[in-house]
């Protein structure tokens, strides 16, 4: 008795052990998107404004909806900004000493929003023609205020591009990946605007713009913008006469920021009632017009422009 039961002890402790082993295994498992990363962009670090949109599982969220009283994503988007964050200036004004009013409020909201697998992205209708089945799948009603955002989203992707533009909506972050790749080629890295976090980031202040300011690319760039939605949707899009800049700011605060501000600067092709255009008292094709990348926000680049950057030299 005393040895059947050993044997039955053993026999238990072995099959734990496999199952630990087995589980282990599939812990240390790469994410598939991760994988696909790696493959197709060995050399590109993954920026923070993907990676902490990985996890494991294909969860929606139900929180995706912008805090009362905050910025809507489309309030002040165009045929040419994307969903911007508001702050637009000239070229001209982007030399040391300027002074620009801004918050960088951090979007929390958005990061609840993560990245599906390609497979469940695909299997889930994304045109303003399957609304009903998308609500479906949601579970939301009709009349809500998430399916309204969601309708919001997918009609504002499904703007044509305008000419000179290329645009897509990404559904995972492999599509997006091949979206980048098929403009730039696989050479290319991510910027992001990137500012000290403190209590007071979203408070509104005077930054003033500090030495340093770097052409960063001054012909190509893909500019991404995260959506409202139940999971991980970027707007990427490609403007042709594009320039890059990273600009140092300082706060009244002590606050320090280095934003990503992207300038088109040919826009003769906008829209007469650009919401951009109309903040500098500008009419299409009368001057570049510059935005910075918010939160949540990057740009994409070629390898080559990071090598060629340089300081803009102020008269």
């Amino acid at each position: 008795m005393e040895f059947r039961f050993s044997k039955m002890f053993a026999f238990l402790t072995l099959t734990t052990l496999v199952a630990m082993a087995s589980h282990a295994a599939a812990v240390r498992q790469p994410l598939p998107q991760l994988s696909y990363w790696n493959s197709v962009l060995p050399n590109t670090p993954m920026p923070k404004a993907f990676s902490e949109l990985v996890h494991p599982g294909d969860l929606v969220s139900k929180n995706f909806l912008r805090p009362a009283g905050a910025e809507n994503q489309l309030d002040k988007a165009t045929d040419a900004l994307g969903p911007c964050a508001g702050l637009v200036l000239m070229e001209k004004d982007l030399h040391p000493g300027k002074t620009v009013k801004y918050g960088f409020p951090r979007d929390t909201t958005s990061k609840s929003s993560r990245f599906v697998s390609r497979p469940t992205a695909e299997s889930i209708p994304f045109s303003s023609n399957k609304m009903e089945e998308i609500l479906k799948r949601f579970s939301l009603r009709p009349e809500s205020a998430e399916a309204n955002t969601i309708k919001e989203t997918i009609d504002y992707c499904e703007m044509p591009a305008m000419k000179g533009e290329e645009r897509y909506c990404a559904t995972s972050l492999e599509s997006l990946v091949d979206f980048a790749t098929s403009e730039l080629g696989s050479n290319i890295r991510t910027m992001s605007t990137e500012v000290e976090r403190g209590v007071n980031n979203d408070v509104e202040q005077t930054y003033t713009i500090t030495d340093g300011v770097k052409v960063l690319a001054e012909d190509k760039v893909v500019t991404c913008h995260k959506m409202s939605y139940p999971f991980a949707v970027f707007l990427c899009h490609a403007i042709e006469k594009t320039r890059a800049y990273m600009v140092p700011m300082e706060g009244a605060d002590g606050t320090k920021a280095n934003a990503v501000i992207i300038c088109h600067r040919d826009t003769s092709k906008f829209a007469p009632n650009n919401w951009g255009l109309s903040q500098l008292h500008l009419k299409p094709g009368e001057g570049p017009l510059c935005h910075l990348l918010s939160d949540g926000h990057l740009t994409w680049l070629r390898e080559k422009n990071l090598d060629d950057q340089y300081i803009v030299s102020v008269a």
